[in-house]
């Protein structure tokens, strides 16, 4: 059950020998630019998106360093910029590196002004609607520009954004940061950790503050907050305080883990007592100033936040695998779910029982960033999280009942019940009760099938389900179920679609018919309904239109692969990563699921993109709508009237427009995206009364 990510095994080295490989690539790059004579030519823009601020004391070899990269990096980053350098009394060894600069507004300092100060002056001079105030020991990754400027975009406001700091050699420096009322008061998160993927460090979030290394503030901001204040001069604490200024002027304080850089840290410090000493005399200033807002009100955060909010909803979702939308069996409507409560503002855990992408990106690839999500890590993980994080969660969403079985005996183990885990509500997800689809399942491949088989298991599936405040299943007709079997109330939650941005093509733009699903292996419903299908109704369709072309999209087996690409008219395109094109292409859209449990989101996705479907009675009992709303209903039992509706569908160009137009019109009913984040809502926030 357990898994081990292949970022785990990323090969890191301490902080302290990072650094000084670090600094000899420095020293070298250094050298290079001088013997070499290398110019560093940064592209001239009359309106950059951010003004990137370094301050400089020395330092040569890392100011080399983290210029190179910039200037090399200009086409990664993904936004104009420009630079603006203040050099802050630097040797002249440190001031030869910039008769090789062209393009940077280069301001010279005669004496030492201090951090702040210097970064206020170079300010002064710049023209980007952002700022990014990077020490001279920085390097950004590819790409890092652009992402914290899109935190502006996409997190409603947003003030200041910050980087995941890591430090040379793959350690993770810092996360973000926040505050505790002890000796130390700031607290860096994450800041040692060997896994700079860490899951709880890679969600984007508020913070109490971020790092003064790599931090981005909106300059118009900027300058209403009179910029960085000098009481702090020379250094230290003037970063925290203007993220304290940035949150008592209503905006926000975000650490973005998509901008990455590795931070060298403390390349121009001085000897570290007088680090400490100016530490302390400005951890003093910050504390008569901040104390108030920080320490005596509302509910203080606890060790386990990582945010700075300690109002926020905080929610643990339990389900097999990080829920992408192209993995089908029922992962899309937990991808829904998790999206709609990451937009509500809630804090979101996501653990996944069995499986996790391995990649970073590819876990967040059509999951809000702001999702944090464990690795996979069955037992161990799970036992782990209990221990860390009891008491942290205010919801407990735990889908399909082998994991809510898996979760009550964990939390069993620890001596706990689920609603002694979390502080207000649990909520128990059917998904699809396999009860359900296995009655179904005898009935379509045996003739027969026991409705006390159907009674014993559909009670040992939801045995559980009373230990819930609110029980969610994905259909009407599940919901009757459950109302038959279990002790419980259901409340049915289905899918959450948008309409297309764009019009999709008409008809006569269209052709050939498309079936979306995973193949992954033998007996799968999607397997079944395809071998039943070519077997059935494939040949009579192809002898009523002979040049008719069939596409699958979706996952599939090497065999099953082999099996149907045989097929006459049958393209196979395995996984894709987005389906858009396809069931834009097509003119008809086969579910001919013989055997099933939830709700097929595939026929709805269809639906909701304007392409009419011919499906079986299962699907259209699952779905709840009639014939000729969005799709024809067919029996599987009689493959030639299920040949005749998609020929019909394929070619009747006034039947296929109004069995589109009724089905967006019952999408716009029944899948309506505000409506889905309303019932969510509703079941994480009501009252719970014992």
């Amino acid at each position: 059950m357990s898994e081990t990510p292949a970022v785990r095994l990323l090969d890191t080295v301490d902080p302290g020998t990072g650094r000084r490989a670090a600094l000899a690539e420095a020293a070298l790059i250094f050298d290079a630019i001088q013997r070499n004579g290398v110019r560093l030519a940064f592209a001239p823009h009359p309106e950059p998106d951010v003004s990137i601020v370094i301050v400089a004391h020395d330092a040569r070899h890392l100011l080399a360093l983290t210029l190179t990269r910039l200037c090399a990096g200009q086409v990664l980053a993904g936004v104009s910029f420009e630079v603006v350098l203040v050099d802050n009394a630097s040797a002249p060894e440190t001031r030869a590196l910039y008769r090789h600069l062209d393009g940077v507004t280069l301001i010279e300092n005669a004496t030492n002004a201090g951090f702040g100060p210097a970064c206020n002056a170079g300010a002064a001079r710049a023209r980007g609607r952002y700022i990014l105030f990077l020490n001279p020991d920085v390097d950004l990754l590819p790409g890092a520009l652009a992402a914290m400027v899109a935190a502006f975009r996409d997190h409603e406001g947003t003030g200041i954004v910050g980087a995941r700091l890591v430090f040379p050699g793959g350690v993770l420096q810092e996360s973000g940061a926040g505050f505790r009322d002890d000796a130390q008061l700031t607290h860096p998160f994450g800041r040692g950790n060997a896994d700079p993927f860490a899951p709880e460090h890679a969600a984007t979030r508020d913070v109490g503050y971020v790092s003064g290394a790599v931090l981005m503030i909106e300059r118009t901001l900027f300058e209403s907050l009179g910029g960085f204040d000098p009481l702090f001069a020379p250094a230290y604490f003037e970063d925290t305080d203007l993220c304290l200024r940035c949150h008592q002027a209503g905006r926000r304080v975000i650490v973005q883990p998509r901008a990455t850089a590795i931070h060298y840290e403390n390349a121009t410090s001085a000897r570290r007592e007088e680090v400490e000493a100016l530490l302390d005399r400005n951890r003093a200033h910050f504390l008569d100033r901040h104390r108030a807002s920080l320490f005596e009100q509302g509910p203080q955060p606890r060790g386990g936040f990582l945010d700075h909010d300690p109002w926020r909803l905080r929610v643990l979702y339990v389900d097999d695998r990080v829920p992408h939308l192209d993995l089908g069996a029922g992962l899309p409507r937990a991808n829904a779910i998790l999206n709609a409560m990451a937009r509500l503002g809630y804090a979101v855990t996501f653990f996944p029982n069995y499986e996790a992408d391995a990649e970073e990106a590819q876990r967040y690839r059509d999951l809000d960033e702001r999702i944090e999500i464990a690795y996979a890590s069955g037992d161990d993980g799970f036992a782990r999280l209990i221990a860390e994080r009891r008491d942290h969660f205010d919801v407990l969403w735990v889908s399909r009942p082998h994991n809510i079985l898996f979760v009550t005996q964990a939390l069993h183990a620890a001596g706990l019940d689920p609603r002694g885990f979390v502080r207000s509500k649990v909520i128990f997800d059917s998904e699809a009760l396999f009860a359900l689809r296995d009655f179904v399942t005898g009935a379509a491949t045996s003739g027969s099938a026991v409705a006390a088989d159907l009674a014993w298991q559909a009670e040992r599936e939801t045995r559980l389900f009373g230990l819930a405040d609110a029980v969610v299943c994905v259909s009407p007709a599940e919901a009757r179920v459950l109302a038959r079997y279990s002790a419980c109330n259901a409340t049915v939650l289905g899918h959450a679609l948008a309409p297309p941005e764009a019009p999709t093509p008409g008809i006569s733009a269209r052709s050939g018919f498309v079936f979306v699903g995973a193949l992954a292996r033998e007996g799968q419903p999607n397997v079944d309904s395809l071998d039943w299908f070519f077997e059935n109704v494939w040949p009579l369709v192809r002898a009523a239109l002979p040049e008719a072309a069939l596409t699958i999209v979706g996952g599939i087996a090497p065999e099953i692969r082999e099996r149907y690409a045989g097929q006459p008219g049958v393209a196979v395109t395995g996984r894709v990563p987005r389906t858009e094109p396809f069931l834009d292409a097509a003119r008809v859209f086969l579910a001919p699921t013989r055997f099933a449990a939830g709700i097929p989101h595939k026929v709805h996705e269809a639906v909701a993109r304007g392409l009419p479907c011919v499906i079986t009675p299962i699907l259209a009992d699952q779905i709840g709508w009639e014939d000729g709303a969005g799709f024809l209903v067919r029996d599987w039992r009689d493959p030639k009237p299920f040949a005749e509706a998609l020929v019909a569908l394929h070619e009747d160009a006034a039947l296929w427009d109004r069995v589109r137009d009724e089905g967006r019109r019952r999408i716009a009913e029944d899948c309506d995206a505000e409506a889905f984040a309303a019932a969510i809502r509703a079941l994480c926030e009501a009252q719970v009364v014992a």
